[in-house]
């Protein structure tokens, strides 16, 4: 039977795996654009990059991976990596790449990602008994990047010495406008890693001020994987992800995405940290033990938070009580009321997972205890009446998984200190190969608090909602796949600028149709209702009012050799509160990588109007290496964007980016100390990357 399967996939598949093996790294750009294309926000994706960097240049052997090597391939869902371990169980070893196709779960999409991501070796990796190679065999790498805008924001200008003699805290940015960032990693294999990564945002001071060891934001971490009965051992700054994210999930998360069966978190575990973001990351040790069918993870983090503290009288004690109104998780530090907030509580952190696997169950259970150095204050707004209060705070949560044939049955069910509790419960159903279904379930109590907590749900916030989300994919006719899901919850308690319990809900059909390999096009219409407080009504009672947002999207991708690339999109967008408002964004992306030579260009041309802000769209787009943006097109205008990546050779690459907006309905732009004169806005990063 072995030999029949290779014998049919190396006749029909060839021609495919031949394409595949001409995939370079820019597949990696793909997978983060399919997720930064659903998602209504900048956010950094150095670690899901960077996480499936290491498996390009490493890739997972088949043959001896574990779900846990599997799970760092965070595109993949748990039926998936379940159905890899599955088949290699019941077949034998994998003999070749080809038998991918006949893995339950691993449709074309899926296999086109994976395959740069995993090899069979025909020998198994010895273990490493010499410590002196970790340190003197693995790689080097770093990033020098320097970005800057070219317009001067009203922050940067000048004030007379009378004006600061009089307010010393007079608000303005006390750096310069240059953003730096550096970062240099270490890895041998898949066994060791060190780092570290260091930021100086725009109007930031640098080596002087506040900031007088250079950069405003330092990370580092060591990890070391599979020491003797250690799975992980992380000293230095990581990120801890278990369950379906209810109890403690720090770093990124993904919520909502086309991809409508893919609502299973990918819990991760304990795992380096090597991103900019200066508030979503814990400090200090982690490790996991595993044995036999368990898995041991403990944690402990302290690390100072950025926050606003007001001082109290305590009349009973009549003494003076420093309370902490906000958090300020901006990172930024620029101006004298910025750096009055920095670093000024302190955060201790320290909890457990323990998890037990058999065949097709699992079950684990996570604890986390917090304090803050200064109370958390008493919130006078009504809609913040359940949020937490005091220095102290615990959660316990349960997580399961249930994997038996065609179905994964998943949830988490946590609560905290003070009794509330929270509940996501779900399942995944692959009835055929062409037809997949998945439903989900969240009961997240208004009183429930978790302050790391990311569980699926409209916003990603694990309190005061309740609903429900079904999805569904499938591959009517050869070529053809739709994506469908309709999700809907309430909110049973008021939330920022509603005044009243609220509902709401989504709706999103995609249809993809790939007539040839090189060619890729797709529909996707998203619908959303929800309420809030009527903004027409000035005084008084604020009655709920519906509001609409609809999304309408057609886009094509087009290769049709090694050096061309071309991806066009037209979107339009429509919102409905009392009247409507229009908006569209057409844009065109041309790569181009010629042959023997060590360039390669990114060039989009965007156009774009909307009649409001609430109108307006979104869309990633090129950016040099480990830089991500994903703009918000708003107002009247266009946006061109150029890229140009340069390897010098196999040590050094270089990359220079220029994007420029004009906007033809404005005659400056921003407000406060971002205020710009005038209608252009323009934005020049310098990258350059070495290894050895």
């Amino acid at each position: 039977m072995r030999f029949k399967i290779f014998t049919i996939l190396l006749l029909v598949l060839s021609s495919f795996l031949a394409y595949s093996q001409q995939e370079t790294i820019e597949t990696l750009d793909e997978i983060i654009e399919e997720i930064a294309s659903n998602t209504d926000y900048e956010l950094d994706y150095t670690t899901l990059f960077q996480s499936l960097e290491e498996y390009y240049y490493n890739p997972i052997d088949l043959n001896s991976a574990k779900e846990s090597d599997l799970k760092n391939l965070m595109f993949l869902t748990e039926f998936q990596i379940f159905s890899l371990i599955k088949y290699r169980q019941k077949f034998g070893a994998y003999v070749s790449l080809y038998e991918l196709q006949f893995v339950d779960g691993i449709d074309d999409l899926t296999l086109k990602r994976i395959l740069p991501f995993v090899n069979i070796q025909e020998t198994k990796t010895a273990e490493v008994k010499d410590l002196k190679r970790l340190f003197t065999y693995g790689k080097h790498t770093g990033i020098i990047r320097y970005q800057r805008l070219i317009q001067e924001k009203s922050g940067y200008k000048e004030i007379p010495d009378s004006v600061l003699a009089v307010n010393p805290n007079k608000s303005r940015y006390l750096g310069s406008p240059d953003k730096i960032y550096y970062r240099h990693n270490y890895q041998y294999k898949d066994k060791m890693f060190y780092g570290i990564t260091a930021e100086k945002d725009d109007g930031e001071q640098f080596f002087k001020g506040a900031q007088k060891y250079g950069f405003d934001f330092y990370s580092a971490h060591f990890q070391l994987n599979r020491i003797g009965v250690f799975q992980k051992i992380i000293l230095g700054d990581y990120i801890a992800q278990f369950g379906q994210g209810l109890t403690m999930w720090s770093g990124m998360s993904f919520g909502k995405t086309s991809s409508s069966t893919n609502i299973i978190k990918n819990s991760r575990g304990i795992n380096k940290y090597s991103s900019v973001n200066e508030s979503a990351f814990l400090r200090g040790q982690a490790a996991s033990i595993e044995f036999g069918k368990f898995n041991f993870t403990e944690f402990v983090s302290y690390k100072s938070l950025d926050a606003g503290v007001d001082t109290t009288e305590n009349i009973e004690f009549e003494s003076e009580e420093h309370v902490i109104s906000s958090f300020l998780e901006t990172g930024y530090h620029r101006t004298p009321n910025e750096i009055a907030k920095r670093k000024t509580i302190q955060e201790f952190i320290a909890g457990a997972n323990m998890n037990w696997k058999e065949k097709n169950f699992k079950i684990g259970a996570t604890g986390v205890y917090y304090t803050f150095s200064s109370p958390l204050g008493e919130r006078n707004e009504a809609y913040r009446y359940f949020d937490f209060v005091g220095t102290q705070n615990a959660n316990f949560g349960i997580d399961y998984l249930i994997t038996i044939p065609k179905v994964n049955i998943f949830g988490e069910t946590s609560m905290s200190s003070n009794l509330g509790y929270a509940s996501v419960n779900g399942a995944v159903i692959n009835f055929v190969p062409e037809f997949n279904m998945s439903v989900l379930h969240r009961y997240l109590r208004a009183d429930y608090q978790a302050l790391y907590a990311q569980p699926f749900s409209e916003g990603n916030k694990p309190y005061n909602e309740s609903g429900f989300f079904v999805g569904a994919e499938f591959y009517p006719i050869k070529k053809w796949k739709i994506d469908a899901y309709f999700d809907s919850w309430k909110y049973p308690w008021l939330r920022f600028g509603v005044g009243a319990p609220s509902w709401g809900n989504e709706y999103l059909v995609q249809v993809a149709h790939f007539p040839q390999r090189n060619l890729e096009l797709y529909l996707r219409v998203k619908y959303k209702t929800k309420q809030k407080n009527d903004p027409e009504i000035i005084t008084g009672i604020k009655p709920l009012v519906d509001y609409s947002s609809s999304r309408y999207r057609i886009q094509l991708n087009y290769t049709p050799n090694s050096a061309w690339k071309f991806k066009s999109r037209i979107e339009l967008s429509r919102y409905y509160m009392n009247t409507p408002s229009w908006g569209y964004l057409v844009y065109q992306d041309i790569d181009y990588k010629p042959e023997n030579i060590a360039l390669k260009f990114n060039f989009r041309i965007a156009v774009f109007e909307t009649d409001t802000y609430d109108a307006r769209l979104y869309a990633y787009e090129p950016d040099v290496l480990y830089g991500f943006s994903v703009p918000a097109y708003y107002g009247k205008g266009s946006r061109l964007v150029f890229v140009v990546k340069y390897t010098l050779n196999r040590h050094f690459d270089f990359w220079f980016r220029i994007a420029n907006t004009y906007y033809a309905d404005k005659q400056n732009l921003g407000s406060g100390l971002d205020a710009i004169e005038g209608n252009n806005r323009t934005d020049v990063k310098i990258q350059l990357r070495y290894k050895f």
